[in-house]
């Protein structure tokens, strides 16, 4: 099986973002195509969109899942649900039968007051999570449980970009994972390549 690149993740985020930004919804990459662009090129099976439903209403989210409907396989049980709680629906392209993870809302406050535009690929500049965010999402994540996660912090932080430290630490502690930033802070000084995540 071949494996799926960046590149056409970068083209299935454009055209699911189009289709948001035809209606006026905020979105904004995360996940592994972010931990790449950030961090260190890694694979991925798909795309992590985060979409912002502060200012989506029953007509509009109607609208959202009979455009989407139009271009991708979603189901309507999952789109609902996903809506109700805060949570994920995923959608599959009809064409490329590539899939991506859509993120209703999400647990940093402000994200999308944040968010960059980033070259995830060559030619596609798209609307991205930012640093400290994706950090901070990805400490989540560690949270419960995810190894890969910890990976792409390490990787990310060993990069040097910069970023506003005390807005990473104070929302980590208000987070309850600041004691895995620091664990990862260490990790990434350290340089030691041998470590097993």
């Amino acid at each position: 099986m071949k494996p799926i690149t960046i590149l056409e993740l970068a083209q299935l985020a454009k055209k699911a973002g189009e289709i948001f930004e035809s209606l006026g919804v905020r979105y904004q990459l995360t996940g592994g195509v972010v931990a790449s662009y950030y961090g260190e090129q890694r694979s991925t099976q798909d795309v992590d969109i985060v979409i912002d439903v502060q200012n989506i209403d029953t007509q509009k989210s109607s609208a959202l899942f009979k455009t989407l409907s139009q271009h991708f396989m979603v189901s309507r049980t999952a789109f609902y649900e996903a809506f109700a709680r805060n949570s994920m629906f995923q959608i599959l392209d009809l064409e490329t039968v590539l899939r991506a993870d859509i993120y209703v809302g999400g647990i940093i406050a402000n994200r999308f007051e944040r968010a960059t535009i980033g070259e995830v690929a060559p030619g596609y500049f798209l609307p991205i999570v930012s640093i400290e965010d994706a950090i901070l999402s990805k400490l989540v994540w560690i949270n419960m449980g995810s190894g890969r996660s910890k990976q792409d912090v390490v990787r990310i932080l060993q990069n040097k970009h910069e970023m506003d430290t005390e807005y990473l630490e104070t929302t980590a502690k208000q987070l309850g994972v600041e004691h895995i930033l620091d664990e990862l802070k260490i990790i990434a000084e350290s340089n030691d390549q041998n470590i097993i995540f």
